[in-house]
């Protein structure tokens, strides 16, 4: 069924980094009655692993196309997107550029330490916005003779969405095979693309899931128009535009800020490596399971439901100073 149904649509070129599903786990956590699985992105080929290789398939695809010899992106210090452009940039023999906000780092641990090994060209851009500073940097490297081709934050525009919008079928046809049906589907949210591809391949089923996305940033307000426009651009590059299904966005997780952990997500992050051996992010994944805690153990329930939690990577963060320390703290 799913297989005629993507067969069916007008996709773009991509880059095959991926080479195969990545795993699905079922947790021994004991949140509740319903079932819990992880869908285990962190372990996508290449530079550690993440979620954004998918995206990344269609975004180099482009750049390869249009000639680029060199790749140009932004993000937070940590970035995990940040960290597989330049891993896959690097492979590809094109340099990298990858400017971030605040000043120039005192300290490489983590996704920054892994950028430096890629070769990426690290810009910090002081408290000019990111995305003038990339505008900026992509107009200097053009005089300077290069044809850049440049990644919005997060890798998240229509093209990089339709890498989840694959995935979304992935996880069905798995769960298919291993005979159980998913039910709630939450992944974490930052710049909004990997929620608004599942949005996007939900809108085609008979019987849409139920999708929750947990901010790690943004009010649910600000985000919801930012994945409902991507969704919809994205069906339309698939030439499938068709009304969306509902979603749900929560965003009393966030905590104090962007990249600033909470207790609950330094005791979460424990918990599951210690019970299930598999590690979260301080940054984006460790608050998106505290959501499914909540959810699985306060949300009443008429029949048993089968819970997946997209785990989207970003394990090489705890390895920068300011997380571990923190982490130490409730071990």
């Amino acid at each position: 069924m799913f297989t005629a149904l993507l067969e069916s649509l007008p996709f773009p070129p991509r880059v095959p980094f991926m080479g195969g599903p990545t795993p699905i786990q079922k947790s021994r956590l004991a949140w509740g009655d319903a079932s819990l699985y992880w869908k285990r992105d962190d372990l996508t080929p290449y530079g550690l692993g993440g979620n954004k290789l998918r995206k990344l398939e269609f975004l180099m695809a482009e750049a390869l196309s249009q000639k680029a010899d060199l790749i140009i992106t932004s993000g937070g210090p940590q970035s995990n997107h940040a960290r597989l452009t330049a891993v896959v940039s690097t492979m590809m023999k094109l340099p990298s550029v990858i400017v971030i906000p605040g000043e120039t780092p005192t300290e490489w641990g983590g996704n920054l330490l892994l950028d430096r090994l890629a070769g990426a060209e690290i810009i910090a851009c002081g408290e000019e916005p990111l995305d003038q500073a990339v505008a900026r940097i992509a107009s200097e490297k053009k005089t300077q003779g290069y044809q850049p081709y440049t990644i919005p934050l997060g890798g998240s525009n229509a093209l990089g969405s339709l890498g989840y919008f694959l995935a979304f079928f992935e996880l069905l046809m798995q769960a298919e095979e291993q005979g159980w049906t998913p039910s709630t589907l939450v992944c974490s949210v930052g710049s909004a693309g990997t929620l608004a591809g599942l949005v996007a391949a939900n809108a085609l089923l008979p019987h849409p899931l139920r999708l929750v996305g947990v901010s790690v940033w943004q009010s649910a307000n600000q985000l919801r128009p930012q994945v409902e426009t991507l969704a919809t651009a994205s069906l339309k590059l698939l030439h499938a535009p068709c009304p969306l299904a509902p979603f749900e966005i929560v965003d009393q997780f966030v905590g104090p800020g962007y990249g600033l952990p909470t207790p609950a997500s330094s005791k979460v992050l424990i918990e599951c490596f210690r019970t299930d051996g598999i590690l979260f992010d301080p940054v984006y994944t460790a608050k998106g399971v505290v959501a499914v805690k909540h959810l699985m153990q306060h949300e009443s329930r008429k029949y048993p439901e089968a819970f997946v939690f997209w785990h989207t990577g970003g394990g090489p963060a705890i390895f920068d100073k300011h997380y571990y320390t923190e982490l130490l703290r409730y071990t």
